[in-house]
């Protein structure tokens, strides 16, 4: 139960929607922005000066254009739907529904028809939910319970099941977070960068439609790799035969699991509704134009932004806000990744500045070698490129230098001979293929190589393996499939 406090802040809150409200009845702008104004004023006065403000942003972006406002009040929309983004999937990973989603992909009946099986829908698993959930965090938090789900199988620290099913979920939860931009950084950036070059916007939904399935295509070829040279070379030697799995213990997992309760309902109810915003109007596009024109211009950092607002106002079962904002600002923020993001999009925008020089030097000394390539030649190119870059060295500082190139080149060609925006799209998915090294992906890697599980060789030549595998399917599967579906 809320306390009298709570009970009397959510009044004051509904008090200042409804002089908003007024103000967007009067049908007069100055009225609209003083109501606005006045809403602010008794937020902050009677409820709290942090989480509030959103509040009046999302005032703001409805009467003056959220491109607008996000770039008023931070400089620019990516970095506005990462922060968003970052606060509205941090209080999911507070709940158990990582270990809820990993128990029911792991216990039905297929997946306990066999060893293999239980370890194809364990991998399923992660990858499903590194799809909007930051693959930092979700790694950090699944560890404890795949140490969990090891020992009620009776798989042991050292030996190559227990490696394998490490390297899969580092490897998997990476891949994951460059199938969606949904709070993934490298995606996010890639697709500001074609947005600040050209003007032109890759929409969460076309983003989407290439990553998954590329995404599922090497998802399926790392399990073959494990499950056809990895393992089986090795069989005959019982400690490491995936067969000793005792697969029966595996419906012990679902004992270890509490029911959801209201607070984790409403969480995924909201996330719901997020990602139907940010997928619906490509859907119905060609059918309603006028809604897609009007939700389409709200950017992709509106949904997360409303989606924040709904859990602060909400509270739980002990009248505790879902969100509280001291402890998602302290823990659930990647602020080094916020800052550069902010700091990559502007400096990617000056490089590819016609005034400072930059890109036409690059043009006139790279272009006479691109223009002789054929266009896989150049695709090529730039994947081996991102994925050797990616695994020693930052993410985001592989998909700014890679994207910044690539932009200066790739828009000097003539109209049309190239996919510029499906390039820039798949730059992003490559910097998620980063396992070989620590350097690759810090806190995954490094995490995992020191949890005994697996160690730096076999994360150095397996994952070596699957960067092979990515370039080879990004650039003769992901470009045709991205440039019909991007296009640009």
């Amino acid at each position: 139960m809320a306390d009298g406090t709570e009970i009397q802040k959510q009044k004051w809150i509904v008090a200042a929607i409804l002089i908003y409200f007024l103000g967007i009845l009067s049908g007069n702008l100055a009225i609209k922005t003083l109501s606005i104004f006045v809403m602010s004023l008794v937020l902050w006065i009677f409820v709290s000066i942090d989480w509030p403000s959103l509040i009046t942003l999302l005032a703001l972006g409805l009467s003056f254009g959220f491109g607008k406002t996000f770039t008023g009040a931070f400089g620019n929309s990516t970095v506005a739907f990462l922060l968003f983004t970052f606060v509205l999937v941090y209080p999911l990973s507070k709940t158990n529904f990582i270990r809820r989603c990993t128990v029911a992909f792991t216990t039905n009946r297929i997946a306990t028809k066999g060893p293999w099986y239980f370890v194809a829908f364990l991998f399923a698993a992660v990858t499903f939910m590194g799809l909007f959930i930051s693959p930092s965090v979700l790694f950090v938090a699944f560890m404890p319970f795949l140490e969990d789900i090891c020992n009620v199988l009776g798989i042991r620290k050292g030996g190559k099941v227990g490696n394998m099913l490490m390297m899969g979920t580092a490897m998997l939860i990476s891949l994951s977070s460059g199938m969606t931009a949904i709070g993934h950084v490298w995606p996010t950036l890639a697709i500001g960068f074609y947005n600040s070059a050209t003007g032109k916007d890759i929409t969460q939904f076309q983003y989407m439609c290439f990553g998954i399935p590329i995404g599922i295509t090497l998802a399926i070829i790392l399990f073959a790799v494990f499950r056809f040279i990895y393992i089986k070379k090795d069989e005959i030697f019982v400690p490491d035969n995936i067969n000793c799995i005792n697969i029966d213990n595996a419906q012990k997992l679902k004992g270890m699991i509490p029911k959801a309760d209201v607070k984790e309902k409403i969480i995924l109810i909201v996330m719901g509704i997020v990602v139907a915003l940010w997928v619906v109007p490509s859907l119905i596009k060609g059918v309603f134009p006028e809604v897609y024109k009007v939700i389409n211009g709200y950017t992709t950092a509106m949904p997360p932004l409303l989606g924040c607002i709904i859990l602060f106002f909400f509270t739980d079962n002990e009248g505790k806000r879902i969100l509280d904002f001291k402890e998602v600002t302290q823990k659930g923020i990647l602020w080094g990744a916020i800052l550069m993001t902010g700091t990559a999009t502007w400096l990617g925008s000056c490089l590819t500045n016609e005034e400072v020089g930059i890109s036409a030097w690059l043009t006139d000394k790279l272009s006479p070698i691109a223009s002789g390539m054929p266009v896989f030649g150049m695709v090529l190119f730039f994947m081996i490129w991102a994925i050797l870059e990616t695994n020693f060295s930052s993410n985001i500082v592989t998909t700014t230098v890679v994207s910044t190139v690539a932009l200066s080149v790739l828009t000097a060609l003539p109209e049309g001979s190239v996919s510029v925006g499906a390039v820039l799209a798949m730059i992003g998915f490559a910097a998620a293929i980063c396992n070989m090294t620590p350097a690759g992906q810090s806190t995954i890697n490094t995490v995992a190589i020191g949890s005994g599980w697996t160690d730096t060789k076999s994360m150095f030549v397996w994952g070596g393996v699957f960067a092979v595998a990515a370039i080879l399917v990004l650039t003769f599967i992901g470009y045709p499939w991205a440039s019909a579906i991007i296009g640009g």
